[in-house]
């Protein structure tokens, strides 16, 4: 590996481990080194009072036909089944035994052609305090590789190595259920009804 190569999903580079950390976030590099140009940037709704309405808002708007999954995860300790829920609500179905037992990389491969397939333009996933930091650089990079804009609601105030980690990308923060409605219209209605 050179020492200017990417070395995670995040497009990071070796030298930014030397100088980059949550103790020395004033030498990381700006949000807008990963922007993801011409669309609504990763989108973070923070919830810091766990309204129950910040969950069923979101539930309601559930709607494949129309491009928008809302994913409320499986908590299971250590092996995430984050992929295998994503699978789950973009087909509506059991997914294919290949994709939810196979390895990380094969599970993400699958979650991305179903998402492409699907057509899904918002991907909402609730619960998003109980996924680790690894996790959310993962939705971070699927939402900066695909159409696919995600959506994290994060029922809590913000750790901070996930204020770190958003410092690493183009992201907003919705802190009203107001604006978490204009992103999540009931389930047949069009955005902006």
């Amino acid at each position: 590996m050179g020492l200017l190569d990417p070395i995670n999903s995040l497009g990071e580079i070796a030298v930014d481990i030397l100088v980059c950390g949550p103790t020395a976030s004033r030498h990381c590099p700006p949000g807008t080194v990963l922007r993801t140009a011409g669309r609504p940037p990763f989108t973070v709704v923070l919830d810091r009072e766990d309204d129950v309405r910040f969950t069923r808002t979101p539930l309601a708007a559930h709607d494949v036909m129309a491009g928008r999954v809302v994913v409320h995860p499986t908590v299971a300790g250590s092996g995430r089944l984050l992929w295998h829920d994503v699978l789950d609500a973009v087909t509506d179905l059991r997914a294919p035994a290949r994709a939810t037992r196979g390895t990380a990389q094969e599970q993400e491969h699958a979650v991305r052609a179903a998402l492409k397939a699907a057509a899904v333009r918002q991907l909402t996933v609730l619960r998003a305090h109980r996924i680790g930091w690894g996790w959310w650089a993962e939705l971070i990079n699927l939402h900066r590789t695909t159409q696919t804009d995600v959506v994290m609601v994060h029922h809590a105030a913000l750790s901070p190595d996930l204020t770190h980690l958003l410092r690493h990308c183009d992201h907003r923060v919705i802190t009203t259920h107001a604006g978490l409605l204009a992103l999540h219209p009931p389930a047949g209605a069009a955005p902006g009804d």
